[in-house]
């Protein structure tokens, strides 16, 4: 009779658990590409424009990598496609040439630089090749790529390893999202040079961690709290009968 008590009262403190919880938004997706406009500081070439954001505290560095013997490693920048902004020898225009993700998000922006380090377009061919390297393990992580319009968009490896993740071309300005699990590190390129474009496709980048609710983990704590002290109590009821 006693074990039957502790099992019924085990059994009414999970249901009760999981029919609140039920009711818990489980995660929300926080966007990594900085708030801030301006150029990321990469852990290679210099900073271009002489004013960089640092990535560190957002929990990555990040690298630029070759992707094509014509070309140095490409720059990196936190865009508006909303806003102008002027660096002193380039500018983004308010309405770019190429791709415009939604006006008031802010997207990684690749910017494409010739053999002699000058920008192509005038910063305006938005391909490269990038690898994040993250402070600590990502559990789910959230790429998007905006306009992907020709071959050679790819997620090139993840933790090191290969990895299949060849954006298929879409119309124009889609968005093509890939998730991935357990990350520290991954590579992707971002456009491609040439192909059914004069210059090339140009790409950009949004990247979202999946991160429980504010509320979620002490909900559940709370919960598990709970369940264990009904049953404690239950437990000691029991045992004085």
């Amino acid at each position: 009779m006693k074990k039957f008590t502790i099992l019924a009262a085990t059994l009414a403190a999970s249901t009760l658990s999981l029919s609140l919880v039920g009711g818990i938004s489980k995660a929300q997706a926080v966007s990594l590409v900085p708030t801030t406009e301006g150029e990321i500081q990469l852990t290679n070439p210099i900073c271009f424009t002489g004013t960089c954001i640092d990535t560190v505290p957002y929990g990555y560095t990040v690298s630029s990598e070759s992707y094509n013997t014509a070309y140095l490693p490409s720059l990196l920048f936190s865009d508006d496609s909303a806003t102008n902004n002027n660096y002193g020898s380039f500018s983004f225009d308010k309405i770019d040439g190429g791709t415009n993700p939604i006006a008031g998000q802010n997207w990684f922006r690749p910017v494409a630089r010739n053999s002699d380090g000058g920008l192509v377009e005038d910063g305006k061919l938005e391909v490269g090749q990038f690898r994040f390297d993250f402070t600590s393990q990502i559990s789910e992580l959230v790429l998007s790529f905006f306009d992907v319009e020709d071959i050679g968009t790819s997620i090139v490896q993840v933790n090191g390893n290969p990895f299949a993740g060849i954006i298929s071309p879409g119309g124009n300005s889609n968005i093509q999202k890939v998730t991935l699990t357990n990350v520290n590190s991954f590579e992707v390129k971002l456009g491609n040079i040439g192909g059914i474009f004069t210059t090339g496709d140009g790409v950009r980048l949004d990247v979202n961690k999946t991160v429980p609710e504010p509320g979620t983990a002490m909900s559940l704590a709370v919960l598990g709290l709970a369940a264990l002290s009904g049953l404690q109590k239950r437990k000691k009821a029991s045992q004085t009968v």
